[in-house]
């Protein structure tokens, strides 16, 4: 993927956006970050895990959407495999970043290789005057919504590190004796067991934030990890087919 640029009224005021549900631009992307509010609607399609970053020793939820490194199962074709799709998907091809420093400031980016642009056909982003169009102001609310969400997500998962609730898990999954072996390391859940010998005082602190139901919705979600791994056995077959 490309990287995205500054979005200037000077520079792209003729650019017009077509909404399109092809995320292929995630095809080679197996584990795709998520933020809190994605726990709810992801959790009856995918598995939702967490990795560990060691440059920032920071803990990030993701949906798992294939085993096999490089390879994202439902975002092969056009046509999108999943009834519910995370909250970044419908950013694209804007983003949002923070520019750092005493001024840190949220900036919109703009993905100028997107096939999504045009200047021709779709939704302006700037009218006549060079003035944000609403559609494009509507676009930008929602990014800075999910700015917050971010800082929320970042927030949450700090506090479950800080409680201790990380359990790192080594996962095996074979859909049938003739498909493979993966073995799935580095990512971590929640441990029910660490939950469960929380003190009442910091338990009473999750359910009042309002993060008990996060957290089920998390290991609730890891029974998905059966269909990923079916969905994964029937990839690797019509590829074994394809180059037979």
């Amino acid at each position: 993927m490309s990287s995205p640029v500054p979005l200037q009224n000077d520079k792209h005021s003729k650019l017009k956006i077509t909404e399109s549900g092809d995320f292929t631009r995630y095809r080679n992307r197996h584990l795709i970050p998520i933020v809190t509010r994605d726990f709810f609607t992801l959790a009856a399609e995918f598995p939702l895990v967490f990795v560990h970053n060691s440059d920032t020793d920071e803990f990030i939820p993701v949906a798992v959407m294939g085993l096999r490194e490089g390879q994202n199962l439902y975002c092969q074709s056009e046509q999108w495999q999943a009834q519910v799709i995370p909250v970044s998907f419908g950013n694209y091809p804007l983003s949002v970043a923070r520019t750092g420093g005493e001024d840190d400031q949220l900036v919109v980016l703009i993905d100028e290789t997107s096939n999504m642009l045009s200047e021709t056909t779709g939704t302006p982003l700037y009218d006549d005057n060079g003035e944000q169009s609403d559609y494009l102001k509507r676009r930008i609310e929602s990014l800075s919504l999910y700015a917050q969400q971010l800082n929320q997500t970042k927030a949450i998962v700090k506090l479950f590190k800080d409680k201790n609730l990380f359990n790192t898990q080594q996962v095996q999954l074979q859909h049938r004796p003739d498909g493979q072996r993966y073995n799935i390391d580095g990512i971590y859940t929640i441990s029910e067991e660490a939950l469960n010998a929380l003190s009442d005082e910091s338990f009473l602190e999750l359910r009042k934030n309002g993060l008990l139901p996060l957290i089920y919705s998390h290991l609730t979600s890891l029974q998905q990890l059966r269909r990923v791994s079916k969905l994964q056995y029937e990839a690797d077959q019509a590829a074994k087919a394809a180059n037979a």
